[in-house]
């Protein structure tokens, strides 16, 4: 049976009311990257949202309401409070998951994986023209590669679970901005590394997640194993530099979908540097194949590699990278002194054990 609820939110609209125009809940100003259009006062209800994006018969979108409700909730006492909730209570939980269920459930992660699916086909029949895909490679909907998203949730929130987090208060003339994808994943020791592999899944050593709350507030999620934000014992940190705000708003450019999302703070002209701004970096989330060699005990490793016949088909997609520098979010000493190991995923010890 079809649901009448044709609109499905991607984004859920408790958020998207936070960068409202006046506050008034119910227009939004919206610019979309690729028309490059600019309209201060979109109908709030038809934003971060497709028509039957979970499905016609309404299931998914049902459960994720009832969902809603808690994690409004908890973004709502933070921006009323100032505050974040204390370390694994159950307020903790219900932000850990709208992190998780905010990127698992969009687009941007949705597509991607569909074209994940799409490079290991056509890598396998690179590596053999006669080889059957359908053998290796799942033939999945789309409600299904939705529901396959969806089943990783509870492992994610275990992920990023050690991380610690803190508020962002924004004390300059220049507003945060959001998108249609606001979970910006970044890492600033790794990419100071040059470290060659993904840098930012949510296990890895160094991970930082950024998320603007409205237009004055933002919360980051970081290793504390790795960096220092401001004063070790306060829980804000307070942004007084309008580059930096410029720094961060960029990100929403590279990480989105296709369109930010601000108030009536953010007019023509500063969305435009934004996006100036934004065109020297790649764009976040493109999903790539590459092939490489695997090596078992006893390989002559010399000679397969000359041999040129790559075995292994390595699946990633591309990180979000400025060269990013924020006053008060620091690599400390022990970061410094952190050793990269050998394996291709330098993982966090808490997610190691």
């Amino acid at each position: 049976m079809a649901t009448d609820k044709k609109n499905q939110h991607y984004i859920p609209k408790f958020y998207l009311r936070n960068f409202s125009y006046l506050n008034n809940k119910k227009q939004i100003g919206v610019f979309n990257i690729v028309k490059e259009f600019y309209y201060l006062k979109a109908n709030l209800k038809h934003q971060g949202s497709k028509n039957f994006f979970y499905g016609v018969d309404g299931v998914i979108e049902d459960n994720l309401s009832l969902i809603e409700g808690d994690l409004a909730k908890i973004i709502r006492i933070i921006l009323e409070t100032n505050e974040v909730p204390k370390k694994e209570s159950e307020e903790h939980i219900d932000l850990l998951f709208f992190v998780a269920l905010t990127d698992l459930r969009n687009p941007v992660r949705i597509e991607g994986t569909k074209m994940m699916f799409q490079e290991m086909a056509s890598r396998i029949r690179e590596l053999d023209e006669g080889a059957d895909t359908n053998r290796f490679v799942p033939s999945m909907t789309h409600e299904e590669v939705i529901a396959m998203s969806f089943a990783g949730l509870k492992d994610l929130v275990t992920t990023i679970l050690d991380l610690d987090y803190k508020l962002l208060f924004n004390k300059t003339q220049k507003p945060f901005i959001s998108s249609d994808f606001p979970i910006v994943r970044y890492n600033q020791y790794l990419e100071a590394k040059k470290w060659p592999q993904s840098k930012t899944g949510y296990g890895l050593t160094g991970l930082q997640i950024f998320i603007p709350l409205n237009s004055d507030v933002a919360i980051i999620f970081f290793d504390s194993d790795i960096y220092k934000v401001g004063d070790k014992k306060k829980k804000t940190y307070s942004i007084i530099k309008e580059e930096d705000i410029d720094s961060l708003n960029i990100l929403q450019f590279i990480n989105c979908f296709e369109t930010i999302f601000f108030n009536e703070k953010a007019d023509e002209i500063y969305i435009r540097y934004l996006l100036n701004k934004s065109k020297r970096f790649k764009r976040a989330n493109v999903s790539k194949a590459g092939l490489s060699f695997l090596f078992r005990d006893g390989d002559n490793e010399e000679d397969m590699i000359k041999s040129g016949k790559k075995n292994l088909i390595i699946m990633n997609s591309s990180d979000c990278e400025t060269n990013l520098k924020i006053d008060g979010v620091k690599i400390h000493s022990r970061g410094v002194a952190h050793k990269l190991h050998s394996s291709a995923a330098q993982l966090r010890k808490k997610v190691q054990r």
